[in-house]
């Protein structure tokens, strides 16, 4: 058995997206990617998998900034649930890639009933 203590080379807020809302509503969040001190690293690039009503920007960081982030946008005019893998290619020789799952649900309002 091996023990020791796992770092992480990135701080990834949210880590995974849960969005939720009426259909014809666009649904937005945003992922902050935060290099660690001590594994710093650049993506290169980033990919989705699956989802094409789900999209995701990448946002380099300024002058002076550390952390990058990803604005994601979901829409749908019916009820649905999307879902894609967000995968980050990244420059660390530790992790080649990050992943971020992202969810959106759009629910049709129930009518009330008298």
């Amino acid at each position: 058995m091996v023990t020791g203590k796992v770092e992480k080379i990135a701080k990834i807020e949210p880590s995974s997206v849960f969005m939720d809302g009426r259909p014809g509503q666009t649904l937005e969040a945003l992922v902050k990617v935060t290099p660690s001190q001590k594994y710093p690293f650049k993506i290169l690039g980033m990919q989705q998998k699956i989802n094409t009503r789900i999209k995701a920007f990448l946002i380099k960081p300024g002058n002076g900034e550390k952390s990058w982030q990803i604005r994601v946008k979901a829409m749908s005019v019916r009820p649905d649930d999307l879902y894609d893998i967000l995968t980050l290619k990244t420059d660390s020789p530790y992790a080649h890639e990050l992943t971020i799952r992202v969810y959106a649900s759009f629910i049709k309002k129930q009518d009330k009933k008298s």
